[in-house]
C-alpha cells in the first residue's frame, strides 16, 4: 500500500506539473490543506498584457493582431521588406551635397536633368521630339529637385503627352464644327456664283500681300480660339474690301496676277463654248449650265461698266 500511495503521489505531481506548463490555474497552498475552503486561481496575463506591460499605446497596436500568429507574419513581412531593400533610409534635411549624392545613387535615381532624359521610356513607342525637348527638361528639373523616381517621371511626361493631344484632338474637331458652320452661312448668303466669285476676290487680293502673311493672318485666331480664316464676319470683311479694291477679281481664279486678263480669258473662254458645234462636250458647258451662263453675264457687265 506504502508502494502504491508513493507512486500515486509521484504521479499527481506530475499530472500538476503539465497542468502548470499548459498554463492551468495553479492552486493554493492554503486551498490543498483544507479541502472545504474555496479554491482561488491566479489567472495567467493575455499575451498581449505580457508583450506590452505598461505601454498603453503598444496594447492598442498589439489589439489589432488576433493571435501571435498573425503578429509573426506581420514581423516576418517587415523583415523581408528590410533585407529586400525596398525600405531605405530617408534623406535627412541637414544632408551635405555628397550625402545626397550618395543617397540617390542608394536609390537609383539619376544625377542630373540628362539623366531623367536619358532614361526616358514612354509608351506606345513615342519618342520625345526636339521640339519637346526644352518642355521635358523642366519636368525634369522638378523631378531631380523632388527625388522622384525614373519610373514615376516617365508616368508624368506620358500624361503630358496624352494631355496634349487629348487637346489637339478637341481643337481638331472644334474647328472643323466651326468651318462647317461658317461654310453654311456664307452660302446661304452668299447664293450660286457669289459664293465662289468673292472667294476668288479674297484670293486674288492676298496674293499680293507679303509672302506667308496671309497664310499666318487666316490661321491666327481670335481670343474664343476660333480660326480667322473661318470667322463669316472676317470673310466678309476681306470679301468687301477685294471688291472695292479690284471689282473684276472676284470673277478670275483666286492667285490671278491680272485680274482684267484672267476676265478676258474667261470671257473668250465661254464664247468658244458658245459657239462650239451643236451636241459637242464643248457646246453644253454653255448652254446646258445656267451658273455658267450667269458668269457670262457678270462678266461682261465687270468688263464694260457703265
Amino acid at each position: 500500500m506504502a508502494d502504491e500511495s508513493e507512486n500515486g503521489g509521484v504521479h499527481n505531481a506530475a499530472e500538476a506539473g503539465d497542468a502548470v506548463g499548459r498554463g492551468a490555474a495553479i492552486p493554493r497552498a492554503d486551498s490543498v490543506a483544507q479541502d472545504d475552503a474555496p479554491v482561488e486561481t491566479a489567472v495567467a496575463p493575455d499575451w498581449r498584457t505580457r508583450l506590452a506591460g505598461d505601454d498603453k499605446d503598444a496594447l492598442k497596436r498589439l489589439a489589432r493582431f488576433p493571435d501571435e500568429a498573425a503578429l509573426y507574419k506581420s514581423y516576418r513581412a517587415l523583415e523581408q521588406r528590410l533585407s529586400s531593400g525596398e525600405l531605405k533610409k530617408p534623406l535627412a534635411d541637414n544632408a551635405s551635397p555628397e550625402d545626397v549624392a550618395a543617397w540617390r545613387r542608394d536609390h537609383g535615381l539619376p544625377e542630373s536633368q540628362e539623366g531623367y532624359l536619358d532614361a526616358l521610356q514612354l509608351p506606345d513607342g513615342v519618342v520625345l521630339g526636339e521640339a519637346d525637348r526644352p518642355v521635358v527638361r523642366e519636368f525634369a528639373a522638378a523631378a531631380l529637385d523632388g527625388h522622384v523616381a525614373p519610373e514615376q517621371f516617365n508616368r508624368m511626361v506620358a500624361k503630358y503627352y496624352e494631355i496634349q493631344d487629348a487637346q489637339r484632338i478637341a481643337r481638331e474637331d472644334a474647328d472643323a464644327a466651326f468651318k462647317q458652320t461658317a461654310e453654311s452661312e456664307l452660302r446661304a448668303e452668299w447664293q450660286g456664283a457669289a459664293f465662289r466669285q468673292n472667294l476668288n476676290a479674297i484670293q486674288n487680293l492676298m496674293a499680293g500681300w507679303p509672302e506667308g502673311l496671309a497664310v499666318r493672318v487666316l490661321a491666327g485666331r481670335s481670343p474664343d480660339g476660333r480660326k480667322l480664316g473661318d470667322d463669316p464676319a472676317f470673310v466678309r470683311q476681306l470679301a468687301s474690301l477685294a471688291r472695292e479694291l479690284n471689282p473684276p477679281a472676284s470673277l478670275v481664279p483666286g492667285g490671278a496676277s491680272d485680274p482684267s486678263k484672267g476676265l478676258n480669258d474667261r470671257l473668250s473662254e465661254i464664247k468658244g463654248w458658245m459657239s462650239a458645234a451643236r451636241g459637242t462636250p464643248a457646246h453644253g458647258r454653255y448652254w446646258n449650265d445656267e451658273k455658267v451662263q450667269a458668269e457670262y453675264r457678270d462678266l461682261i457687265t465687270k468688263a464694260n461698266p457703265r
